[in-house]
């Protein structure tokens, strides 16, 4: 069986990427299907959203999933299981667990860190939801809500993954060269220092 070409072996790992990463999307699938409750989450970011805007100097009231930002015109809204930033934490799990020849241990290091951070990115996306209307207006606050961040989450995903892309393609050669015995040469050495045979003993 004759090897593999360069670009038949990315072709390769590329289509088996994929495979994992449809594989590995199929918990969101199941929500949707399934019609799964995320009230638990629902309640987290509604918590979090409430200490953030009071934090922020804002009058906030929290009735369950319900926060009502005071004012002369006060403004409601719900924590639906849209608002949690659920799809963006899974694709990001799903991408991370996909990715070909990390280790298990930078596996659970990048969804320890950037599910987190995703989260974190979502409680902002509300926030800054809320600060726009109170100071644009609902029609500009509806607009940067259903268009703008809707682009924005999936930049911050493919942002923090392709962070810890490089992260571990960095460990890897870190461990490499960490791992190379004392005295060592690499091929770049190797070739100088035949260079060097070849000249003196002309």
């Amino acid at each position: 069986m004759s090897r593999m070409t360069p670009a038949q072996e990315r072709m390769r790992r590329l289509l088996w990427f994929l495979i994992r990463l449809t594989a590995l999307s199929a918990p969101l699938y199941a929500v949707l299907l399934l019609d799964i409750s995320l009230e638990p989450l629902q309640s987290s970011v509604a918590f979090s959203s409430e200490h953030l805007l009071r934090a922020a100097g804002f009058a906030v009231e929290r009735d369950g999933l319900l926060l009502r930002v005071g004012g002369s015109e006060p403004f409601t809204f719900s924590i639906s299981p849209d608002c949690t930033g659920w799809k963006s934490m899974l694709i990001f799990a799903a991408l991370v667990l996909a990715a070909l020849g990390a280790s298990p241990a930078k596996r659970l290091a990048g969804l320890a860190i950037g599910v987190p951070l995703v989260y974190l990115a979502n409680v902002l996306r509300i926030f800054a939801v809320v600060s726009i209307e109170r100071s644009m207006g609902i029609d500009a606050a509806m607009l940067f809500h259903d268009w703008l961040w809707q682009a924005g989450m999936m930049a911050v995903v493919l942002a923090l993954w392709l962070g810890w892309l490089g992260w571990e393609r960095i460990s890897l050669r870190a461990r490499a060269l960490i791992g190379r015995p004392a005295g060592a040469r690499g091929p770049a050495q190797k070739y100088n220092q035949g260079r060097r045979r070849n000249y003196h003993a002309r």
